[in-house]
């Protein structure tokens, strides 16, 4: 059901009252549900319709409604194409049947369609139009506050509201303490991402050292900007740098700066990022790739605050706030000495695991309409995806995570036909996803090369692929061809005498996803 009893009946209320307001014929209310599919809840004109039901008069259209968000009207219904398996229906004994239909949307978000078709009078429907839309939104609100009141079992509190109420007005009003705005470059409403938000909220408030882990393209900086702008160091700068590829000694004149006549071609003294993020935040992306002898210099500067140019002599302090980010296994990287422990437990103080985006597949419509969007202002395009094609990005697994996913979003739209994306548009429908073939390991020969720290096989596909990584640490568990990642989850239990926090060491992994992968598989834990 997408909707609750007493909206129901204000619903079939609001369909009812219509045919005194406007001609028309028939005419429904069609929402979508809490799986996205669209439903009918309330309907007038029809004979045999009841709320909720699966038939969708004048489905084609209803799509479309719902993928651009916007009205369509047709004084010859019977002249496109969006109605040609219902002509019988449209035309019963009427001749030229209008069809207006229009989006219902809160906040730019679309939550179906209000439609109705009539008798063509040969009349101009602008004003029709704008009068379905008024009653459309209003019968989006409605739903909205429904679904939240049903969910929470309690009346909505606006913002200002929850926030005096949750700080029982002890603390300041928030206006004195200038609070930062939105964080509207995080997108998702799914439990894992929501989790993570809240601990960033909460680490947000102190100085300490964050370490962002995770897999590649699950969005490390975009949380790493969260933090600083939720953060008293707001105002100071947000300074950035990728560690990977660069040598230590580039890496020491991009992070300390230099002095004039330093090196052949310092032709002028330069600021590093820590003097630039003096007072602010500093993002060292890759951190797991910088040299053992640079680990050194890091730390210094991390436990003293101080630090010289190179090639000067001038102590400069600096105040940092510190985080880090990386997907690499540091704890093999220490336990292999590849990375200095004491360097670990500075940078190591509050570990935060980014959720990958299988953990988060509610999100993956609302990502892929952002990036369509962004795509139509690039482009000067005006794409929209029909449901059915959102359902179908929504099954796959995107290994890339959103990365894979704005790829994906972008190639389908640059070789869209029409206006509409259907899921025909997409690759992998078409046998020519060259993703799916990488993370697959499809037409490659085994010889023993390793993809993310771990060898693939022809045996694994799209929807399960292996997601462990990182087993080359002592006590790794061997990797043989066509085995599969449940057998791989049950060797490295075994061998940690199934304690997960052992198991998720030799795997690479962390306990959390250790137990993540034995519920995925079924797997019980046996008790030693």
């Amino acid at each position: 059901m997408i909707t609750s009893a007493s909206l129901e009946i204000k619903l079939a209320n609001v369909m009812n009252t219509l045919p005194a307001l406007l001609p028309m014929r028939r005419g429904a209310i069609v929402a979508l549900n809490a799986d996205g599919a669209l439903e009918t809840a309330a309907t007038f004109g029809f004979e045999h319709a009841s709320s909720g039901a699966r038939y969708l008069p004048a489905k084609a259209a209803i799509d479309r409604i719902v993928a651009k968000g916007a009205p369509l009207a047709f004084p010859d219904a019977c002249k496109s194409d969006l109605f040609q398996d219902e002509l019988q229906s449209l035309m019963s004994g009427t001749g030229q049947v209008t069809f207006i239909g229009v989006p219902m949307k809160v906040d730019q978000e679309t939550l179906g369609t209000l439609w109705i078709d009539r008798a063509n009078d040969g009349g101009t429907l602008e004003q029709e139009v704008r009068f379905l839309s008024l009653v459309a939104n209003l019968v989006a609100q409605a739903i909205r506050l429904d679904r939240h009141q049903s969910r929470d079992d309690q009346p909505i509190m606006d913002e200002e509201g929850a926030r005096k109420k949750n700080s029982g007005d002890k603390e300041p009003p928030e206006p004195a303490r200038q609070r930062p705005a939105k964080i509207d470059w995080i997108v998702g409403e799914s439990p894992a991402l929501k989790e993570v938000v809240e601990i960033v909220e909460v680490v947000a408030r102190t100085n300490s050292a964050v370490l962002l882990r995770g897999e590649s393209g699950t969005g490390k900086e975009f949380f790493a900007r969260a933090i600083h702008e939720l953060s008293s160091r707001r105002k100071k700068p947000f300074v950035k740098l990728n560690c990977a590829a660069l040598s230590g000694s580039v890496l020491e004149s991009e992070l300390f700066g230099h002095e004039k006549g330093a090196f052949t071609g310092a032709i002028s003294q330069r600021a590093g990022r820590f003097e630039l993020a003096d007072g602010g935040t500093l993002l060292l992306d890759e951190i797991g790739e910088i040299s053992p002898a640079f680990q050194a210099k890091l730390l210094r500067v991390l436990q003293e605050g101080e630090l010289e140019r190179v090639g000067g002599t001038k102590t400069l302090k600096v105040d940092v706030r510190l985080i880090c980010a990386t997907n690499k296994n540091l704890e093999t990287a220490v336990a292999d000495g590849e990375f200095r422990a004491d360097l670990y437990y500075r940078i190591n103080v509050v570990p935060i695991f980014l959720p990958p985006l299988r953990e988060r597949k509610g999100d993956i419509p609302r990502l892929a309409r952002v990036f369509l969007d962004q795509f139509n202002k690039e482009n000067n395009r005006d794409l929209a995806f029909t449901p059915a094609a959102l359902d179908l990005l929504s099954k796959c697994y995107f290994p890339g995570n959103v990365r894979e996913l704005e790829n994906c979003v972008r190639r389908t739209a640059t070789l869209a036909r029409s206006g509409t994306i259907v899921p025909s548009d997409f690759s992998c429908q078409n046998g020519q996803c060259a993703s799916s073939m990488l993370w697959t390991g499809a037409d490659r020969p085994h010889d023993g090369h390793t993809f993310n720290g771990l060898a693939m096989s022809r045996s694994l596909s799209v929807e399960s692929p292996i997601s462990f990584g990182y087993p080359s640490g002592p006590g790794s568990v061997t990797v043989t061809q066509n085995v599969t990642d449940r057998e791989l989850l049950i060797s490295a239990m075994e061998k940690a005498g199934w304690v997960q926090a052992k198991a998720a060491r030799i795997l690479g992994l962390t306990p959390r996803q250790v137990g993540y992968a034995l519920r995925r598989h079924g797997i019980k834990v046996k008790k030693i």
